[in-house]
């Protein structure tokens, strides 16, 4: 794992013991959704790879996350994010997936769903009204396939890996408002391969009240994916877009 994630989690270990946690524990619900446009490569290990051209997507993400007064023991968000797209392509070059090949210049229906679930667990290292930021690291198990298909041939990959990856979130408030500027970022690299899920944006508290919170949230995320040798597959694959979401703190 390269040095900036193992930085990451080294001085959120640090920062432990001055962790500014919740006076009392807090219950998170919310869900995105996510208006992307899909990009990118993918082929056998091996073999080069071809791009495709995919159909535009409305992605969803839905998580739960519990944040409690306890310092030494971190806060957990779990997450459950969509990641397909499918399309119709135009060859470029022979093309070689799962063992099967596919000639040049044939049509082919191409379908990736990369969905997968994050456990992240982190601390609050600055919790007020004007600043947040909040540090600690990310399982993230992708259970995905993907299917190539033409008139003469199909083939079929599947492939599953949990990666760790580094993660961060800060947000900043606009004094004399309700509105914060957020941005959050789970990250990795290593053996050749990386992952990034990146949102930026603005969020908006429309309900401020002792037994309920809402907020709603809009900016943009994108998702990058670039695959060595998972499974047999190598994959450069982008989710990009705007995104709109709610939230309910109890």
């Amino acid at each position: 794992m390269k040095k900036s994630v193992l930085s990451m989690m080294f001085v959120a270990a640090l920062a432990t013991p001055a962790v500014m946690a919740d006076t009392v524990a807090g219950l998170y619900i919310g869900a995105d959704l996510h208006f992307a446009d899909t990009k990118g490569s993918f082929g056998q290990t091996g073999n080069r790879q071809q791009d495709f051209t995919f159909d535009d997507k409305n992605l969803s993400s839905f998580y739960i996350k519990v944040e409690h007064p306890v310092p030494l023991l971190p806060n957990i968000k779990l997450q459950r994010n969509s990641l397909s797209s499918n399309g119709n392509t135009e060859l470029t070059r022979t093309f070689v997936f799962d063992n099967q090949t596919f000639d040049i210049a044939a049509n082919v229906a191409q379908d990736v769903d990369l969905s997968n679930i994050d456990a992240t667990f982190y601390y609050e290292i600055l919790d007020n009204d004007l600043v947040s930021l909040d540090l600690g690291v990310t399982a993230k198990y992708i259970d995905g396939d993907i299917s190539v298909l033409s008139d003469d041939a199909s083939a079929s990959q599947d492939f599953s890996a949990v990666i760790p990856m580094g993660y961060a979130y800060g947000s900043f408030g606009l004094l004399g408002t309700a509105t914060k500027v957020f941005a959050e970022i789970n990250y990795v690299s290593y053996d050749g391969s990386s992952l990034s899920d990146m949102q930026f944006g603005i969020a908006y508290e429309l309900i401020d009240s002792l037994a309920v919170d809402l907020s709603l949230k809009a900016g943009v995320k994108k998702t990058k994916l670039e695959l060595d040798d998972i499974d047999n597959v190598n994959a450069d694959l982008t989710f990009d877009g705007a995104f709109i979401s709610a939230e309910l703190h109890f």
